[in-house]
């Protein structure tokens, strides 16, 4: 199975996207208002529960109306089925440190939205509705499937989180538009670590999400590890 969509469409569906939200507000903002897109341009309800499914790494969902997601209510497990098109969040991201977590956590649902609409394979809040029944689908073929998607959504969401010309914009405020360095291929040397997170800190996003923008993005200097022990290290 294919999914039928590049990363090349993800980028620039995802990043006009966030041009059309954000429109031409004075002055435009340094940091995408992920939940103002999500009920403003998607028209979704965000609601805050405490999950309580078994798998604990779900922290977001988006339900289709039918499925039944469990939620603690008053101290006890219920099972609530929430109106079509919910993006359901864990309210333990609404912790101040887990003010990233929870962005991502809101752009990746809301990528699951947008990208029904551009794959024609995407599976959706119940895998199985999506598929014809007729065929017996392998369960690797599935999985394989289900991860390219992932993977997928995850890309849109970061570009939801950092299109390119926010990247841009805040590279030229806090680094008068230079490229962060990297020698080899990961090794980042302390000043631009630090102003990475700074950057990280103005978009709403982890280091490591930024980071792996940057790269994604091809705005990065790579040098030679060489260079890094002439100037970094002082044995």
């Amino acid at each position: 199975m294919r999914t039928l969509v590049s990363y090349d469409e993800i980028e620039e569906v995802g990043q006009n996207f966030i041009r059309l939200y954000i429109g031409n507000r004075e002055p435009p903002p340094k940091c995408v208002d992920i939940e103002g897109f999500i009920t403003d341009c998607l028209h979704l309800p965000i609601v805050y529960a405490g999950i309580a499914e078994k798998d604990r790494d779900k922290l977001g969902f988006i339900s289709d109306g039918k499925y039944p997601l469990e939620v603690f209510d008053g101290g006890k497990k219920v099972s609530t089925v929430f109106p079509t098109g919910t993006i359901v969040i864990d309210r333990y991201l609404l912790r101040a440190d887990k003010s990233g977590e929870r962005r991502f956590t809101l752009a990746h649902e809301a990528a699951h939205v947008i990208y029904e609409q551009m794959s024609p394979t995407a599976p959706g809040p119940r895998f199985n509705r999506y598929f014809d029944r007729e065929h017996e689908y392998m369960i690797d073929e599935l999985r394989d499937h289900f991860t390219l998607c992932e993977m997928h959504t995850n890309r849109l969401a970061s570009v939801l989180l950092m299109p390119r010309f926010l990247v841009e914009q805040t590279i030229c405020d806090f680094r008068n538009g230079e490229f962060v360095r990297l020698y080899g291929r990961n090794v980042m040397c302390r000043e631009d670590k630090l102003s990475v997170q700074k950057m990280a800190d103005c978009l709403g996003v982890s280091f490591s999400a930024l980071r792996i923008r940057l790269k994604e993005l091809g705005l990065i200097d790579y040098r030679d590890i060489s260079e890094y022990f002439a100037t970094e290290m002082s044995f």
